[in-house]
């Protein structure tokens, strides 16, 4: 076997198995993605919080009067509102709407929702009352053992006999299932993050999670 083809592979081995080695810190992702459904309420001369999506009322032909993008647009139920842009530096927000309802006070609007949060640095913490905008998404999680809940410091170490143990949720750290995991902090500046979830079922392997997931941008 040629020289540098032996050294080439050995480097190799030792690389995608240190990949694997206890102890051996995983490469964080380069960023977080959340998306589901989403209902959104605007009342009469309001934008939605961090966008150009805005509502004026009724035209006199009986359609919403709105602003999207700094243009006035006149819609019908049933039709597309659709906005993507960032709240704060490394986020993005893709949001797909439809026009629900409207009259003389406001309007409803529902759809899907994506927030992408750029290369998160998860830190436990205190949420803030300085809230430029909010959503809540449902979430759920198939989380392996020895790996992180996605967006949190919370590893799932697994099965005990006292239930699912996890690291880094408070003094008490073992769940029996539908028991709830509670972790709120920051992704990254001016992001937070607050998780309310349940445990669905767990093994020596994996834990699985449901519940919502509450994105904030700090003002």
């Amino acid at each position: 076997m040629p020289r540098v083809f032996l050294v080439a592979l050995v480097l190799t081995v030792g690389f995608y198995g240190c990949q694997n080695l206890p102890g051996v810190a995983p490469t964080p992702p380069r960023q977080i993605s959340y998306e589901g459904p989403v209902t959104l309420q605007l009342k009469v001369g309001e934008t939605l919080p961090g966008t150009t999506v805005a509502y004026y009322g009724k035209a006199p032909d009986g359609r919403a009067i709105m602003g999207l993008g700094g243009a006035q647009a006149l819609k019908s139920t049933a039709d597309s509102v659709n906005w993507t842009g960032a709240l704060v530096l490394f986020s993005k927000i893709d949001l797909k709407l439809r026009v629900v309802t409207f009259d003389e006070t406001g309007m409803t609007l529902a759809g899907t929702i994506q927030i992408i949060a750029q290369e998160p640095t998860p830190v436990a913490g205190v949420l803030t009352a300085q809230r430029a905008a909010e959503y809540t998404i449902p979430v759920s999680y198939t989380v392996n053992q020895g790996d992180a809940i996605p967006g949190t410091n919370v590893r799932y170490v697994g099965a005990r006999a006292d239930g699912a143990e996890f690291t880094n949720l408070d003094q008490y750290p073992y769940r029996e299932r539908f028991d709830s995991v509670v972790w709120q902090g920051h992704l990254r500046e001016r992001i937070a993050l607050r998780l309310d979830l349940r445990v669905l079922d767990f093994n020596a392997a994996r834990v699985i999670l449901g519940g919502t997931a509450q994105i904030i941008f700090e003002s």
